[in-house]
């Protein structure tokens, strides 16, 4: 049974409990809940309503806090010591100068004490921390979780004002690595959650991210003032149209080659070799026949060639595409790297 005092320590220290936690309390109604049975010195409501605030979830970082403040002192009352521990690291991750009023017993304040040794480090560091920084080319999230109380981490993150911010959540760990976002800054707030999603601790906001250079990226086309750009497509235009004609002539010469060749074949053939006439007198149309085609061939292959040397030359004398130089400033591994790509 609690003495009289405990009882009236309980009331005060839930009335200053309530007195600085209406915000809260008006968004999670079993915190309210919580501490009113606290109030009335009624740990078995005051555990219930604070263990369902927690699994509900979404409870900031001061919410949550004082939920596992009221969770950890009703358990530490019920004589739950184990649970109340747990409760207790929770808290003092989320809240790291949380003091347990002296005048409460030592049964209630024993699991308290151990919870806040566990927590104390020779370093003077608190027991739940989350860092983000840029090393070369990387971006390293550094988690520090002396209690063992994370359930997951994340990062959000933007590289422009007017972007909204994407989330990223991991499992927690000591340090994890990610490529170097694209952009000249990235703007980023980080998290640490319980197994419920509650906060457990917050490292900048929405409203005020923190901000962290990437390095200069610029780029900077270059054109010689020497050499104006000029449009290349007629002469390209021009230049394969000749080609084409070029290989048109080609294919009708090789037709009139083949039709002088069936010609010749006629002539030098029996049917003009009859008796009591010349090859001439017997066969004349067949070799003028074989004149034309021959003249023909030639005329096309002599044409042909022309016309593929002149797109050869067009194209050959087409202005080239201006000089041009792009220029950027990227992050390497050791620093920063310029970047320089031309186009002749």
């Amino acid at each position: 049974m609690l003495s009289h005092r405990q009882r009236f320590l309980a009331r005060t220290c839930a009335l200053f409990a309530l007195a600085g936690s209406a915000a809260q309390a008006q968004s999670n109604p079993h915190l309210a809940e919580a501490q009113k049975a606290y109030a009335s010195v009624d740990y078995e409501a005051t555990r219930h309503e604070a263990t369902v605030a927690l699994e509900q979830g979404g409870n900031d970082r001061a919410a949550t806090a004082e939920l596992y403040l009221l969770l950890g002192t009703a358990a530490a009352a019920l004589d739950e010591a184990d649970e109340a521990r747990l409760a207790f690291s929770h808290a003092l991750a989320a809240n790291p100068g949380l003091r347990l009023d002296r005048a409460l017993s030592p049964k209630m304040r024993a699991p308290y004490q151990e919870a806040r040794g566990n927590a104390m480090s020779a370093d003077g560091k608190p027991p739940l921390d989350l860092g983000l920084e840029r090393r070369g080319a990387e971006l390293v999230l550094t988690l520090r979780d002396q209690l063992q109380v994370a359930s997951s981490v994340e990062l959000w993150t933007r590289t422009r004002e007017s972007q909204s911010f994407s989330r990223r959540r991991y499992d927690p760990a000591s340090a994890r690595r990610e490529p170097l976002p694209k952009g000249p800054e990235l703007q980023y707030y980080l998290r640490v959650l319980d197994r419920h999603s509650n906060v457990l601790f917050e490292s900048g906001s929405k409203d005020e991210p923190h901000r962290l250079a990437l390095g200069v990226a610029a780029s900077a086309p270059y054109s010689s003032p020497s050499r104006p750009e000029v449009d290349r497509t007629p002469y390209l235009i021009t230049a394969g149209s000749l080609a084409v004609l070029g290989l048109a002539a080609g294919g009708v010469a090789g037709a009139m080659a083949a039709r002088r060749e069936d010609a010749a074949r006629e002539w030098n053939g029996p049917s003009c070799e009859q008796l009591g006439a010349t090859r001439r007198e017997q066969c004349g149309s067949i070799d003028e026949r074989r004149r034309n085609a021959e003249h023909l061939a030639i005329g096309f292959t002599a044409g042909g060639a022309a016309l593929l040397v002149g797109g050869l030359v067009t194209w050959l004398l087409a202005p080239s595409a201006p000089a041009r130089a792009d220029m950027a400033l990227e992050p390497s591994r050791d620093g920063v790297m310029l970047r320089l790509r031309t186009t002749l």
